[in-house]
């Protein structure tokens, strides 16, 4: 019995790896939650000044998404799509995605200090909230220019006849 559930399993190309792979074609729900997360950083700037009933809740839901939902959605996405920038052919592809790469590696490692230290105020506090907050400002329309023709926010799509 366990010698006939054996020669059962899925051969190296199995359902997982072809999901996989089709993964890194699939950005529709990393680059929506890319911008959700940059609109929700944006009404968190002081510049902005949102009310502090609403800023407590956009805060909250800002640090739950991004340790959660960012973490596994985008990080599954790049996972997969990562072998592309070096396989790719078209240069600017390569050099968009690997900055884009540099910059969501910098906008997650501080966006994880900010979540469990916060910003305390000292230098180190300071210099990761600056680093999260203008790699963002960063990564948010370079994402937008290298998936262009792709992009959720190409709204030509909508307008052809």
């Amino acid at each position: 019995m366990a010698a006939h559930s054996v020669s059962e399993q899925l051969p190296k190309s199995g359902w997982f790896n072809q999901w996989w792979l089709s993964l890194a074609y699939h950005h529709k729900w990393a680059e929506s939650l890319l911008y959700m997360m940059f609109f929700s950083g944006v009404l968190l700037w002081d510049r902005i000044g949102v009310i502090w009933q609403v800023e407590r809740w956009l805060l909250l839901a800002h640090m739950l998404a991004g340790a959660t939902l960012f973490t596994i959605i985008v990080g599954a996405f790049w996972g997969a799509h990562r072998r592309l920038i070096v396989k790719s052919n078209k240069p600017f592809l390569r050099q968009t995605g690997t900055a884009i790469e540099w910059l969501l590696i910098a906008c997650s490692v501080s966006g994880f200090y900010l979540f469990f230290y916060g910003n305390t105020g000292n230098t180190i506090g300071v210099v990761l909230q600056n680093v999260h907050f203008y790699s963002s400002w960063l990564l948010a329309p370079l994402v937008f220019r290298h998936a262009m023709r792709w992009s959720v926010l190409n709204l030509s799509k909508l307008f052809k006849s």
